[in-house]
């Protein structure tokens, strides 16, 4: 009775938190055309070998932003891994959107193509979040914004000395109402409260950004907390 009840626990356990998991990808395709929901603004996106590639080193415009065509709600985790592949003038950019919306109501995708070129300016007119992760020519001083739009409002900011060009980090971006996490790999780099209404960002959608860099995204996994 004992071992039955152990293993009753064990399974409510594990419904629990395969419940509290919104999304999952592991990118795990043939090399070509990424799934359908996700679509990209600037540079194309592919699968290669198993991993989302964005190739924004060299090629015109040299920008991304890639949407995930999912409406995440309320409080969330948000990780995946980078492998930062290559940055021609030592951009290593890595750049998240969330909780991002259009202020007119119209669903982002129906926007695209008025983004199409990528430019970044074009991003700060519309509601959400931005953390930004540059190296802007030193490879070992990494600096940490994040910030809200519309507006382009500096909101935390940080800095770091390490290397991270070709190896793989561990992303995690937690939001528990009007607080806000950014880690990499175990080390918590922002911690934020907004003293400001967050009604009009409770919703949104995620994406992925860079300029000026090639990286490859893999295990994306958003989970409600």
């Amino acid at each position: 009775m004992y071992q039955l009840l152990i293993i009753g626990i064990g399974m409510l356990l594990l419904m629990g938190n395969q419940s509290d998991r919104l999304f999952t990808e592991h990118f795990d395709y043939p090399d070509g055309e990424p799934p359908g929901s996700f679509w990209s603004e600037g540079n194309a996106v592919t699968i290669r070998n198993g991993r989302l590639r964005i190739d924004a080193d060299t090629a015109v415009p040299r920008a991304s932003s890639v949407w995930l065509d999912k409406e995440i709600i309320g409080d969330v985790s948000i990780e995946f891994d980078v492998y930062l592949l290559s940055s021609a003038d030592d951009a290593n950019n890595i750049n998240v959107f969330f909780m991002y919306s259009d202020p007119s109501g119209k669903p982002l995708r129906q926007t695209a193509a008025t983004r199409q070129d990528g430019l970044y300016r074009k991003y700060h007119q519309l509601n959400g979040f931005i953390v930004t992760n540059v190296t802007n020519g030193d490879t070992s001083a990494i600096r940490y914004r994040f910030r809200k739009n519309p507006g382009f409002k500096l909101m935390a900011e940080a800095r770091q000395y390490r290397n991270i060009r070709g190896k793989k980090v561990h992303i995690k971006l937690i939001r528990k109402g009007n607080h806000f996490e950014y880690w990499e790999d175990r080390n918590k780099v922002l911690d934020l409260v907004s003293s400001e209404p967050g009604e009009s960002y409770n919703k949104g959608l995620f994406g992925f950004r860079t300029w000026h860099t090639a990286l490859e995204i893999d295990d994306l996994l958003i989970k409600r907390i």
